[in-house]
């Protein structure tokens, strides 16, 4: 929920002309406008543009990691085992 409210502002951001950087890793988040991939590591490792454009164009790229978990050829398992909750819930 926290994060629909999050991607609903930055398109009214945008919407209202206003240019908006996010430096994020969420997919939801992908879809905003334009993507761009830097790498191809993290760090003093990374340092240029391997990709950049809307998901339909970063989803082409071979060298770019971030094409390879759009087209699903890379992704992040779900663990096996999650720890048990303490019942409390964070109040946003």
């Amino acid at each position: 929920m926290i994060n629909n409210k999050l991607v609903a502002t930055l398109k009214h951001l945008r919407d209202i002309g206003n240019t908006v950087l996010v430096v994020e890793h969420d997919e939801e988040q992908s879809e905003l406008q334009i993507i761009i991939d830097i790498g191809p590591h993290a760090g003093i490792h990374g340092g240029y543009v391997v990709a950049a454009g809307k998901p339909s164009e970063i989803i082409k790229v071979k060298a770019s990691i971030t094409g390879q978990y759009l087209r699903g050829e890379k992704f992040i398992a779900t663990p096996k085992n999650r720890r048990k909750g303490n019942g409390k819930q964070a109040n946003y």
